[in-house]
């Protein structure tokens, strides 16, 4: 093996690590980008297979090898593109099932004469470029372009601009190995130094000691946000009365700092406010309903996740301005 299909090697193994630390985030948008990320990896491995005859591969990584362009294209749309439905991921996806069906079709059952075969590597070259150009297309159009966006657009365009001088070479005899090592180069380089440029933050969050007080980016800590709300709204949490940052961080699976962190850069609140805001929404609707009237104040206090009165009564005047009493009093007399 010479020492270009080393580095090249070195590379794809290199974006395959990357492409799954991207893969188990808890962003849906950066899970695309992994996916984009390992695909093309894996057609870099295919070509380093391909100039080096190392291995005859099994027929399902042989599949994979040359299925993994087809699904770039989508999987890149998803992640520039903020908010792309994931109910249309199907349609997506036929592209792939298109050439999957053909190439199983081809390699199984039908017994093509030998000149099918360069008209019909012709005609699959060109579906490809066309998918990624439309692709591109659509996402220049519709989506939201930044600037770290604008880099990655470089990055896809490289590969799309390296697949037609590749077929261009073919086509008008010219090409050389050489010349193949010098594209791939071109969109390798771009590719992962865009990514490692791009997401710097994401996978210095991802390699650094675990209490490290570096800043979240602002899609992870507000997806964290999110969720940090969307889980205590659901399972109520807060109203156990020992409910602290050290529990909850263990049902949620991430550590106590990172959700501070997230509350206190994203939502401009500690955790004790939010928990307090939680317990106090929930008092004002049982304060305000005929079915919790027979209740004291103290004991919706407690019912909600205070452990006193007097904590009940502060944070209760200090979010809505008046005591429980007076709240329940003035629902009262509204509704009398």
């Amino acid at each position: 093996m010479t020492w270009e299909l080393v580095l090249f090697l070195a590379a794809a193994i290199n974006g395959v690590i990357l492409s799954l630390m991207f893969i188990i985030s808890e962003s849906k948008r950066k899970r695309f980008l992994g996916l984009y990320l390992l695909m093309f990896s894996i057609t870099i491995l295919h070509y380093v297979n391909y100039w080096s005859k190392l291995v005859n591969p099994p027929v399902l990584v042989t599949w994979l090898f040359v299925t993994s362009n087809w699904l770039m294209p989508f999987s890149f749309y998803y992640y520039i593109k903020k908010g792309a439905k994931l109910n249309h991921l199907p349609f997506h996806l036929m592209p792939a099932l298109i050439f999957t069906l053909y190439w199983l079709a081809m390699r199984y059952f039908i017994q093509a004469p030998p000149s099918y075969y360069p008209i019909a590597n012709q005609v699959i070259m060109f579906c490809k470029i066309s998918l990624f150009t439309g692709y591109g297309f659509v996402i220049l159009k519709t989506a939201k372009i930044s600037s770290i966006n604008k880099l990655f657009m470089l990055a896809y365009a490289s590969f799309v601009i390296g697949l037609i001088a590749y077929s261009a070479s073919l086509k008008f005899g010219f090409y050389t190995l050489r010349l193949d090592y010098i594209i791939c180069a071109g969109f390798v380089l771009l590719t992962y130094g865009i990514t490692y440029f791009g997401e710097y933050s994401f996978i210095k969050e991802k390699i650094r000691p675990k209490y490290s007080s570096s800043s979240l980016t602002k899609e992870d800590g507000d997806y964290l946000v999110q969720k940090i709300n969307k889980v205590l709204e659901q399972n109520k949490y807060y109203k156990d009365p020992d409910f602290s940052l050290s529990s909850f961080a263990e049902k949620l699976g991430v550590p106590k700092y990172r959700i501070s962190q997230a509350l206190n850069a994203f939502s401009d609140k500690s955790f004790s406010t939010l928990i307090n805001e939680f317990r106090i929404e929930e008092a004002k609707q049982k304060l305000s309903s005929d079915a919790t009237s027979h209740l004291k104040l103290e004991a919706i206090g407690e019912e909600v996740g205070f452990k006193n009165k007097v904590s009940f009564y502060n944070n209760f005047k200090k979010m809505v301005g008046k005591s429980p009493g007076e709240f329940r009093e003035e629902y009262m007399h509204q509704s009398a």
